[in-house]
């Protein structure tokens, strides 16, 4: 065991070998800091989300009394279109597919790569109480 820590300590002290087990070059952390991602946003933000979503939401006529939640993952292209949408968690077929229409009506701020726009990928949760789209945390019941 000895001798397998002094062969490391040997290793490590010689310059051409130490680069190949540490590279810690700045070329490399200068480029990785400007290829930096930002992932694609709602161009009036979360609460701008939850207003078109609420606004643009229609409950199917057969109502399932289902709780749960439904993600949606779309990919943005890069001019802030969704290309496509699917669903991720399911709670109901009617309901998926009205949280899928809702999403491809959506436009985005594309993500983007340094200065460079690219195509990036979002979630969109839609909370479901009772069988309605409700974005309180309280259980809805009918009247």
């Amino acid at each position: 065991m000895k001798q397998i820590i002094l062969l490391f300590f040997i290793l490590c002290s010689l310059s051409a070998q130490a680069q190949f087990f540490f590279d810690f070059s700045p070329r490399q952390q200068s480029e990785q800091r400007r290829e930096k991602l930002v992932a694609p946003a709602y161009k009036k933000g979360m609460e701008g989300v939850k207003s078109f979503i609420l606004k643009n939401f229609k409950q199917p006529k057969e109502r399932e009394r289902v709780d749960g939640t439904i993600v949606v993952a779309m990919i943005v292209n890069k001019k802030g279109n969704v290309e496509d949408a699917q669903v991720v968690r399911s709670v109901s077929s009617a309901l998926d597919a009205e949280a899928v229409r809702v999403c491809k009506r959506m436009t985005f701020k594309p993500a983007q790569r340094g200065k460079e726009k690219v195509k990036g990928r979002i979630d969109i949760t839609f909370p479901i109480r009772n069988g309605r789209l409700s974005y309180v945390d309280l259980p809805t019941t009918e009247v």
